[in-house]
């Protein structure tokens, strides 16, 4: 498993076919089992198996899974992801299944499909490595300035974000402490991206081309982030005004006058207040609806007006 140039991954691995979301390295992701292959792989590899290696399994995205264990296989995604299934949960309702919770540890590349059944296994290449440090020599020239880029636009939407949330103030720790180069896979996992600009995350193999292609999805989240900004400040100084002016109003009616705030103009205001609850009780009455229904609208109206009053 590993060698001078780090942990490597089986070369042999269970393949299993997902059509639903993309599984990107260093991310947790659910993923859904209910096709024959698939329920294959997990009661024979996972249920059963006693060591580390065989909790590891290869994702391949964007493949569907025949339903039947007779049907072909599909063209597989060139590109999957190696993970360790930390999870397996089963339920028969309202049919078999399983919920798999796997974390991804690295690309690779199927270079052979050895066999299709009962499960699908497929002779693959690691293409991430997974060394605990990364060497800076990785991020020196070019590709260094992209990912000071990166980092930039990276830090740049996370500080947009309430702070408060604890798993917004754990990202920005995470953004300080972890290697750059880690970094696209997580982000592209976390931002609001489709399932096709995932595989082309998961299909950039080298780190200068995952940098560019994650730049502008960090780009276009950070402007609707702004946007919805300037949308939002009007709502929210419309309230704050709400707010304050309706606790006046109730001082202001308190019987004598001995504990009002108010200036001569608010208290003008005041009156003009209770000018319009009389106007308003007028044109009810002129109104020519049933008695009932009448009785009901001035009830109302008195006990608007009564509930302005603070309790003495």
């Amino acid at each position: 498993m590993s060698d001078k140039t780090g942990i490597r991954i089986p070369s042999r691995l269970p393949l299993l076919l997902t059509h639903e979301g993309v599984l990107l390295p260093g991310c947790t992701m659910r993923i859904s089992v209910d096709t024959y292959r698939n329920m294959q792989l997990v009661k024979s590899r996972l249920l059963r198996g006693t060591s580390l290696k065989s909790t590891i399994i290869g994702v391949i995205p964007n493949t569907r899974d025949p339903e039947h264990d007779t049907d072909e296989l599909p063209a597989l995604h060139r590109v999957g992801t190696a993970g360790i299934a930390v999870q397996v949960v089963g339920s028969n309702w309202p049919k078999p299944h399983y919920t798999l919770l796997i974390t991804g540890l690295c690309r690779f590349r199927t270079l052979q499909l050895l066999k299709e059944r009962p499960f699908a296994v497929g002779e693959v290449e690691q293409l991430d490595q997974l060394e605990q440090h990364a060497s800076q020599a990785l991020l020196e020239g070019e590709l260094g300035e992209l990912g000071e880029q990166f980092y930039k636009h990276a830090v740049q939407l996370v500080d947009m974000l309430d702070m408060s949330v604890p798993v917004v103030a754990k990202l920005r720790r995470l953004l300080d402490s972890l290697p750059k180069e880690t970094l696209p896979d997580m982000l592209a996992s976390m931002i609001r991206t489709s399932n096709s600009e995932k595989l082309q995350i998961l299909d950039a193999v080298g780190l200068e081309e995952r940098f560019k292609k994650l730049i502008p999805l960090l780009t276009r989240q950070i402007e609707g982030l702004k946007l919805l900004q300037k949308t939002r400040k009007p709502r929210q100084d419309e309230d704050k005004t709400v707010v304050a002016i309706r606790p006046i109003r109730k001082i202001g009616h308190f019987p004598g006058g001995q504990f009002s705030l108010d200036t001569a103009e608010e208290a003008e205001e005041e009156d003009e207040d209770s000018d319009d609850i009389a106007l308003l009780e007028k044109k009810i009455r002129s109104a020519s609806m049933p008695e009932p229904a009448l009785k009901v609208c001035v009830k109302e109206i008195k006990r608007y007006a009564v509930s302005a009053l603070p309790m003495q």
